[in-house]
């Protein structure tokens, strides 16, 4: 035997709906929240030409650029790096104006076939001092990071191979006539 009908009234519909609607939407605010990650990353301290300028070391610094020249040392690696602006990600951006040179130091032995020329680095690390060295003919001293992290990111051509690649995108919605789930995938 099946129960009886029960008719809810407008209001309480009404009601159970905007529940529905409220939870809902706190639960995407803190999924997207959660999948917000740390917050953006970007320069830290001032350029190589304002250190010049001021003279300063030992600050902390998160700057970029495109390697100009390695050179393997006995017991470290220079390499000599043309600066350029940080993106939010921490990626050199290559279509930004350069300002300035830096050497940045590393302990040990770095490939020179993995930090070729023209590749794109992030560094972190410390102002050290300064080293004097040349451009062409003309003299040119330079501001020197010891780092304590490294990373190489991929040229525009592999950059662009790998968003060509299929995404997978996954939504969830909800209205006032039902919900639903959806799944995309892009090329």
């Amino acid at each position: 035997m099946v129960g009886p009908l029960v008719a809810a009234s407008p209001l309480a519909l009404w009601m159970v709906s905007m529940r529905f609607r409220l939870l809902f939407s706190a639960w995407v605010v803190l999924l997207l929240v959660a999948c917000q990650g740390v917050g953006p990353r970007s320069d830290a301290g001032p350029t190589p030409a304002q250190v010049l300028a001021s003279g300063k070391s030992g600050d902390p610094i998160h700057w970029g650029g495109r390697i100009v020249r390695v050179e393997n040392l006995r017991e470290r690696t220079r390499i000599e790096v043309l600066y350029l602006p940080l993106d939010r990600r921490g990626r050199p951006e290559p279509a930004r104006r350069t300002q300035g040179r830096f050497i940045v130091v590393q302990a040990g032995f770095l490939d020179p076939h993995e930090y070729a020329t023209d590749r794109l680095l992030e560094v972190e690390g410390h102002l050290s001092g300064f080293f004097s060295g040349e451009v062409g003919d003309a003299a040119y001293r330079y501001p020197v990071v010891r780092a304590d992290r490294l990373a190489l990111w991929p040229d525009a051509e592999t950059e662009q191979g790998r968003l060509s690649s299929p995404r997978v995108n996954i939504g969830i919605g909800a209205s006032n006539h039902g919900g639903g789930i959806g799944v995309g995938i892009g090329f």
